[in-house]
């Protein structure tokens, strides 16, 4: 009895390596000229990954990442207003259907989780 309590304790969580598809986005902003500066537009990019793995990292024990595709046992894809999770060869396991982030992390950590 004591073993298979032991064998229990010290079994790792399974870990699933996950890329996720970076989105960049553009971001313009101008500065102001009631503040006594010329007005300038100046470009910024936002990519969506590393928030996305930060949040995961937080919540979600059973998911590492990779930065290498073909090594990946899932590929994450956010969009607004949901988000899939694919194989390897493109097949479409899972779509979560939540609206902000951290509710799809909930959503996906529990389907990569049962696997």
């Amino acid at each position: 009895m004591a073993y298979f309590l032991l064998a229990a304790f010290w079994q790792a969580p399974s870990h699933h390596k996950v890329f996720v598809i970076d989105k960049v986005t553009q971001v313009s902003t101008a500065s102001n000229k009631a503040l006594g500066t010329q007005g300038q537009l100046v470009q910024q990019e936002h990519h969506s990954a590393p928030v996305v793995m930060a949040e995961f990292a937080k919540k979600c024990p059973a998911i590492s990442f990779t930065e290498d595709q073909s090594g990946a046992d899932f590929i994450l894809q956010t969009q607004p207003g949901g988000s899939t999770l694919a194989d390897p060869k493109g097949n479409i396991l899972y779509v979560s259907p939540a609206k902000n982030l951290g509710n799809m992390v909930k959503d996906v950590c529990k389907f990569v989780s049962s696997r």
